[in-house]
């Protein structure tokens, strides 16, 4: 053979190995290996004579070694197995395993490749019997495994066959034959199912393990194990997993179960059940079911798990009566034990498993619950400060509302006064133009003509400022909403600019800020079914978070400015753009899932129809925008990255709220760090009719 160094050369060995004989036949032999390096080749030779080396291994081997393929026919074979069948290799090739194998050995041989087959195996070391051409019996061991593709597909298995035969006579010589098997028997199967069945917890792989085990150890027709089911009424019999002889009929199934009778009352009272023949059955109906089922032998052997289910390992013959002996009956019992005690593992690991699971949805409701909490107190918390704060603008609007009304109304009376005032001074300096010496000094004193000319000028002022005063307690009333606190079609761009006609004291210019400057891009837009009140308070939380961020930037650029005065820095315009518009996807957005979380994307669903589209509301300002991290809780409630005390965490939740739930629409932002941030909100034009 050869292996590649780390300078890509190729050093050849030579590898000799020669089988060692273990005492234990259960066991696989080891060999001893000699390895002898040879001079480096060229690689197409030392392929060559790689290949060479290995048929000449594969032909001179001092063990038996056979190809099959996966649906058993023999593919390869080598001299020594040749020799231990008594057949050429031509006749070999001819046949497939069952022609080779002794009848009694190809029920187990096929459970087992199915194991193979389905990857429970890796591999596994029998002892079985060949059929020799002169009809006689060879005992061989074998070491079964399956060879599969580089992708993992099953190609062929691979057999190492040990002739036992000489090996067997020699040690049967040397002790009494029975005592020695059955002692063999019990240690190989307690030894082989102590391992396989603890190295699983499913419940169903261990008893699929234990009757394979037992009926290839007893050498039966059938072994079944069978569990007893009250939770019903009338109690029945379920044949949970049987291995059997491929032309016995299947009989997993469910059986009714009569308890009067005598054996269900012996295996109901855990007593072994041991019958040798049907014909010495003295119960008739026993007689009569063994019959019905083609049974020559029976041995029923009960079984109580912790948990207190009842079971029964049946073993049964058909094709010839089959006395059972007194150590087959112990192994069983021995065996049932090691299944106990593997039971219980496994109903401890299923009882751990729904436990658990129990406990992950428990969690979760706890969790869900605590998220209906909080969206309930941040519900009730956004509402009640609403609607104070509603009732308290409307009483300020109102309280407002009645004087300005006065003084906007005298302001006509005051000028149609002011105007009759003037004719008459006219009048008088047309009638009098040389007025006496005192008159005319007053008048100078007075600069009668600046009065004239400034009291209209004043007049229109204060009226300018009273329709002012009333534009502003307008606003106050429309977000307020009070009189329209139900569902009512409206002009959507009505309540942006009452939203912002009550921020306009944080737009505007102030020391050391300049003031921000609101970019309307409004589209003509149908009147829209919505709660007025409700919406005007999305566009007030957004609008506010706007200047939020827009002064955060204004801070952080005064103390980078201040911080280094040196370096040029561009002015910052502080911008506010809001625009409007149809909605121009049915839904597919990009970025809306884009950060949010999974609850947060139920408002992102398409429930838009051809005849009633969306509008889009879309406000971005140039601040400080946010971080992924922010952008994935930025609905959560009671989340908020301000200070304490300027912020509750209420306003976005209570929006995505109002818009997704309430009006069946869509909230979701799109932001970059540095870069600012636009809200997008869509709402369909009309509400279901019944949606209240």
């Amino acid at each position: 053979m050869g292996i590649q160094k780390p300078d890509g050369t190729l050093t050849e060995f030579s590898v000799n190995s020669k089988p060692l004989f273990h005492s234990n036949p259960t066991r696989p032999n080891p060999a001893r290996t000699s390895v002898v390096d040879t001079p480096s080749k060229p690689v197409e030779a030392q392929l060559n004579e790689r290949e060479d080396r290995f048929r000449a291994s594969f032909e001179q081997a001092t063990v038996g070694i056979k190809h099959v393929s996966t649906d058993g026919k023999v593919i390869q074979v080598n001299p020594k197995f040749c020799q231990i069948v008594g057949y050429t290799r031509e006749q070999v090739l001819t046949r497939t395993w069952q022609d080779l194998t002794h009848p009694d050995d190809w029920a187990s041989d096929r459970a087992i490749m199915e194991l193979l087959l389905a990857g429970t195996l890796d591999c596994h070391c029998q002892q079985k019997r060949y059929r020799h051409q002169d009809g006689s019996i060879v005992w061989v061991q074998i070491t079964l495994s399956l060879v599969r593709t580089p992708q993992g597909d099953p190609k062929y298995f691979l057999l190492v066959v040990q002739d036992m035969s000489a090996r067997q006579t020699a040690e049967l010589a040397l002790r009494p034959e029975e005592p020695w098997r059955e002692k063999s028997r019990r240690e190989a199967l307690l030894n082989r199912l102590s391992t396989q069945i603890r190295n699983s917890l499913d419940i169903d792989t261990i008893l699929e393990t234990t009757v394979l085990e037992i009926r290839q150890l007893l050498r039966i027709d059938r072994c079944q194990f069978i569990r007893y089911h009250t939770e019903q009424t009338p109690a029945y019999w379920k044949v949970v997993t049987e291995d059997r002889e491929s032309q016995l009929p299947d009989l997993t199934d469910c059986y009714w179960a009569d308890t009067n009778t005598v054996l269900t009352q012996q295996i109901l009272h855990l007593d072994i059940v041991r019958i040798d023949t049907v014909e010495t059955v003295s119960d008739p109906l026993l007689q009569e079911f063994m019959r019905s089922l083609d049974y020559q032998s029976l041995l029923l052997i009960p079984l109580e798990t912790p948990s207190g289910i009842t079971g029964i390992i049946s073993c049964s013959h058909t094709q010839q009566t089959r006395p059972w002996t007194d150590s087959e009956v112990e192994l069983l019992q021995a065996v049932i034990s090691q299944l106990l005690m593997a039971l219980q593992q496994a109903e401890l690991y299923a009882a751990s498993c729904r436990a658990t699971e129990h406990a992950r949805k428990q969690a979760a409701q706890l969790s869900k619950t605590l998220h209906d909490l909080q969206r309930t107190q941040s519900q009730l918390i956004q509402s009640e400060k609403m609607s104070s704060l509603g009732q308290l603008v409307a009483g300020i609007a109102h309280e407002i509302n009645n004087p300005v009304n006065f003084i906007y109304g005298n302001l006509i009376y005051a000028q149609e006064y002011y105007q009759d005032l003037i004719a008459l001074v006219q009048l008088y300096r047309t009638a009098y133009p040389n007025p006496p010496a005192v008159i005319k000094e007053r008048i100078d004193s007075i600069d009668l003509d600046f009065i004239l000319t400034d009291f209209a000028k004043l007049q229109y002022s204060m009226k300018v400022g009273a329709e002012r005063i009333r534009e502003i307690v307008q606003s106050l009333r429309t977000f307020s909403r009070l009189d329209e606190s139900g569902r009512k079609t409206i002009d959507i761009h009505s309540g942006i600019e009452s939203a912002l006609m009550i921020l306009q004291y944080r737009l505007k210019e102030k020391p050391g800020a300049a003031g921000i400057c609101v970019i309307k891009e409004y589209e003509k837009l149908p009147p829209v079914d919505c709660w007025p009140g409700q919406l005007n308070q999305v566009f007030m939380n957004i609008l506010t978070n706007a200047i939020d961020a827009i002064e955060d930037k204004e801070n952080c650029d005064s103390s980078q400015t201040e911080a280094d005065f040196s370096k040029d820095t561009v002015l910052f315009s502080p911008t506010i753009t809001i625009r409007t518009g149809l909605s121009q996807t049915d839904s597919a957005h990009p970025s809306i899932t884009d950060g949010l979380t999974e609850e947060h994307s139920r408002g992102e669903m398409d429930n838009s129809e051809p005849d009633n589209p969306y509008i889009c509301i879309r406000i971005a300002d140039n601040g400080i925008g946010m971080s992924p991290q922010t952008k994935k809780r930025l609905f959560d409630p009671f989340f908020t990255t301000k200070p304490v005390g300027l912020g509750t965490g209420l306003g976005l939740a209570v929006s995505y709220q109002i818009v997704v739930e309430k009006h069946g629409g869509k909230l979701w932002c799109n932001s970059t760090p540095e870069q600012g941030a636009e809200f997008v909100v869509e709402i369909p034009i009309r509400q279901p009719p019944h949606k209240r």
